[in-house]
């Protein structure tokens, strides 16, 4: 019997639908939802913190989430945006939100959501979800005067911070229990998809993890480097994880003026913990943990990943993996 159970779990993923429905509900918290949808509030100039899963985005975000110009939910957005936007009302197609799908209602609610956390005298926010990534055009029609902060890091160290999260024996980076059976390569759970949901995923049923890694990282990739040219420079800011972590004030001070808002000390404190001991790290912060971690996956897919690289602004070499940051095409 707890066999049968175990396995009805993981593919339904009862407890776990139970435990975060629980853990998650607060009456007052809902009440002030239905009342701001009935007198809504509106948001303006809200800053989303965007990137390929495992790029550096949460310290980014931690950091600015301490300004107090600007209000922050206290985790991802997912319950939000997959509240009209959860990939069953699209025959589980993919985490992609494009222009033109936003539903009747849906910005009422947003808001109203926003401001059931951050309350009504609060009218700038900072909002991070990496599947946000495929959903630049989504977001403008929401907020046409978005600011938009891509964190970029080395393309090697983020499929294999990829391929360890898929790889976490307590599921801590899964996202959906999908609606199709799982044979992924040295991957025990059967319905259980980790971190973003990628456009044909069902053909990914059957690959090696590293092969679902890299496809994240590169759907994620291509679909930045095509949004990119939707926004002014002004409104599009571009920074490298290895930037931020070798002149952390400097780099911070920059964004900070250019989404206008002041670097304060709360802001300093958060980078300064932040850059000692990271948020969801697997394994202790450097460079090039792939070649200690999965180096044999990774020399794999280098001859694929060297082309795409460039458009987040990485010259890798196809043979050692060794890069330069450089200008995107």
């Amino acid at each position: 019997m707890p066999g049968l159970l175990a396995r009805i779990d993981d593919r339904w993923g009862i407890a776990w639908r139970t435990a975060n429905l629980i853990r998650r509900f607060s009456l007052r918290r809902s009440l002030r939802l239905a009342a701001n949808f009935v007198r809504p509030v509106r948001f303006e100039r809200p800053v989303f913190v965007i990137g390929a899963p495992r790029s550096g985005t949460t310290l980014l975000f931690r950091v600015l989430a301490a300004s107090p110009e600007l209000g922050a939910l206290p985790r991802e957005g997912h319950d939000m945006w997959r509240t009209y936007h959860h990939p069953r009302y699209s025959g589980w197609r993919s985490d992609a939100i494009g222009a033109g799908e936003v539903g009747l209602g849906e910005r009422r609610f947003i808001a109203a959501y926003l401001a059931s956390y951050l309350g009504r005298g609060q009218r700038r926010f900072v909002e991070k979800t990496p599947e946000n990534s495929l959903r630049v055009p989504y977001l403008l029609e929401l907020y046409p005067d978005a600011h938009f902060i891509v964190v970029k890091r080395d393309p090697c160290d983020v499929i294999n911070s990829l391929i360890q999260g898929w790889r976490e024996p307590h599921g801590r980076f899964r996202s959906y229990f999908v609606p199709q059976e799982l044979a992924i390569q040295d991957y025990p759970h059967r319905r259980r998809w980790c971190f973003l949901l990628i456009e044909g995923w069902r053909r990914y049923c059957e690959a090696t993890v590293e092969e679902c890694a890299f496809e994240q990282w590169r759907q994620c990739t291509e679909a930045l480097a095509a949004q990119r040219s939707q926004l002014s420079a002004g409104r599009w800011h571009e920074v490298h994880l290895e930037h931020l972590l070798a002149n952390p004030e400097a780099v911070v001070g920059e964004l900070a003026a250019a989404i206008g808002i002041d670097m304060n000390s709360a802001m300093r404190a958060e980078l300064a913990d932040g850059v000692a001991r990271p948020v969801n790290a697997l394994s202790p912060a450097g460079e090039h943990k792939w070649r200690l971690e999965n180096r044999r996956e990774i020399l794999r897919l280098l001859p694929r990943l060297a082309p795409i690289a460039r458009l987040a602004g990485y010259a890798v070499d196809p043979i050692s993996g060794d890069f330069e940051i450089v200008l995107p095409r």
